[in-house]
Order: structure tokens, then C-alpha cells, then sequence
């Protein structure tokens, strides 16, 4: 397993070792799941952004087009065919 060395002001050494040890844990290993988590969300905001950005674009398309009735084109369909 490859390994890093990361520095860390004091205090947040210190709330790490605190955490990890309420997670009957080490640092190697709290880091590790940290890391995983934090990449996590990033991919959920990411994933977010993008519905946000569809839904912005399909408003836009929608106000482009107007009114659309869709039992009215349903008929229509219907009554072609």
C-alpha cells in the first residue's frame, strides 16, 4: 500500500487522534475513510450541479417553446393514425 506524509497545523493532529480514537480506530485508517467520504460529496455536488444545470436548461427550452398541452397532442396523434 502506498503511503504519504501529510502536515497538519497542531490542533487539527489533535482532533484527528481524538476522533480516531473514538472511532477505535488510527490515523492511517480514519484518514483514509475521511477521504473517501469528502470524495463522496464532492461527487454528489458535482452530480447536483449537473441536475440543477438540465433543469435550468430544460426550463429555457420550455419558455422557448411556449404552452404545450400534452392531452391536446395526444388526441391529435391519435386521431391521425
Amino acid at each position: 500500500m502506498p503511503k504519504v506524509n501529510v502536515s497538519l497545523p497542531d490542533d487539527v493532529l489533535r482532533d484527528l487522534d481524538k476522533a480516531a480514537g473514538e472511532a477505535h480506530t488510527n490515523r492511517s485508517a480514519f484518514l483514509a475513510q475521511a477521504v473517501k467520504h469528502l470524495i463522496a460529496e464532492l461527487e454528489e455536488e458535482k452530480q447536483m450541479e449537473r441536475r440543477l444545470q438540465a433543469a435550468a436548461n430544460i426550463r429555457k427550452i420550455a419558455e422557448e417553446l411556449g404552452p404545450w398541452d400534452g392531452t391536446s397532442e395526444i388526441l391529435k396523434w391519435r386521431d391521425s393514425h
